[in-house]
């Protein structure tokens, strides 16, 4: 498809100074749970089916526009999954723009997918295990739609930093992004961020889970899938946060925390501790203590009453720990496993 003709118009008043622009991509599957993709024919690399929309056109309509377009497909629009600005682009000829981006969750209606433009060098259907090379942010327009649960993802500012709002942890709505530092912590000379956790870690992030006598028996490197569906989940979810230690590259340190509203203790929101993990040759430095003290700060600035966490009766060594930070041995706790084995399928763990 040519550059639509209001962008013509414009140039010919602003040369090639920015544009901004909005823009609307699709996540669409089939009834087999597979992807929509197109090989774009300007870089050709793999991506969603994105477009411009034409002044005063609807997103959904002008969304579901361009999929059939581009490739025959005739979608429904369920959802909106996420917002974000995207870097300012620069095209071959000296051409600048800069595009705010909706992307939705989409439906294959009908039509048999095709290359239907001369925008595309190919189109397919592909599983989400198996989705070949591609951008990143087309990567993670999927993981936000595949962990979608009918809240919208909206992107932090430039710093990392999300927008204040009104008391209490839904106030950081926007959550800071994938990978914005957001402590610094001391280990001997040494200095440690507390980041939030990418895709990338993951590797880090499941080795140091199974670094113990339980945590080997559950965890398994060898196949990433479930857990990338697992932090894009998180990701989604403005009240959970998956963090780790970064020690110049090297993740050495994790865990997961989530804030929880609640109707006791006076309408009292919660930080609930989970999976906490700290390289086997960093333990003893205080590097662990210093994590924790984070998480209650943390959890103070986002309204908490009160942080909670359990440990397993077998792990008599952390018992000593959090005891010496000040928690207490208030309450028995009790679990009730419900699988047998991880979910295969995003759509099985994206609901609480």
């Amino acid at each position: 498809m040519p550059t639509p003709d209001f962008i013509l118009a414009l140039r010919d008043k602003v040369g090639t100074d920015l544009l901004w622009l909005t823009g609307v991509s699709a996540v669409v599957r089939n009834e087999r749970g597979e992807v929509l993709l197109v090989r774009r024919a300007d870089n050709g690399q793999w991506a969603l089916v994105s477009g411009i929309l034409e002044p005063g056109e609807q997103p959904a309509e002008g969304l579901r526009r361009e999929v059939e377009e581009e490739t025959g497909v005739v979608v429904t629009i369920d959802a909106l999954t996420g917002v974000w600005t995207l870097p300012p682009i620069e095209y071959p000829n000296g051409d600048v723009a800069q595009y705010l981006d909706l992307c939705f969750q989409a439906t294959h209606v009908s039509g048999d997918a095709r290359v239907n433009d001369d925008e595309s060098l190919e189109v397919g259907w592909f599983a989400v295990d198996a989705l070949p090379p591609m951008p990143e942010r087309s990567r993670t327009r999927i993981d936000r739609a595949l962990a979608h649960t009918g809240r919208t993802w909206f992107a932090a500012d430039a710093a990392g930093e999300s927008v204040p709002g009104p008391d209490g942890p839904e106030a950081y709505a926007a959550g800071p992004a994938r990978g914005a530092a957001l402590a610094t912590l001391r280990d001997g000379d040494r200095e440690v961020v507390v980041r939030r956790a990418r895709e990338s870690d993951l590797p880090a992030v499941v080795r140091l889970l199974a670094d113990d006598r339980l945590g080997a028996t559950r965890e398994d490197e060898g196949d990433l899938t479930p857990y990338r569906h697992g932090l894009a989940a998180v990701d989604a979810d403005p009240h959970q946060l998956l963090v780790v230690l970064d020690d110049g590259g090297e993740v050495v340190g994790t865990l997961q925390l989530t804030f929880i509203p609640g109707i006791s203790h006076g309408g009292a929101w919660r930080a609930q501790v989970e999976g906490v993990r700290v390289a086997s040759d960093r333990r003893g430095s205080g590097l662990g203590g210093r994590l924790m003290e984070w998480v209650a700060q943390e959890s103070r600035r986002r309204g908490c009453a009160v942080v909670q966490l359990t440990t397993n009766t077998s792990r008599t060594d952390a018992h000593r720990f959090y005891e010496r930070l000040g928690f207490v041995r208030s309450h028995e706790g009790y679990k009730l496993s419900l699988v047998d084995a991880r979910p295969a399928a995003p759509a099985e763990v994206a609901a609480p």
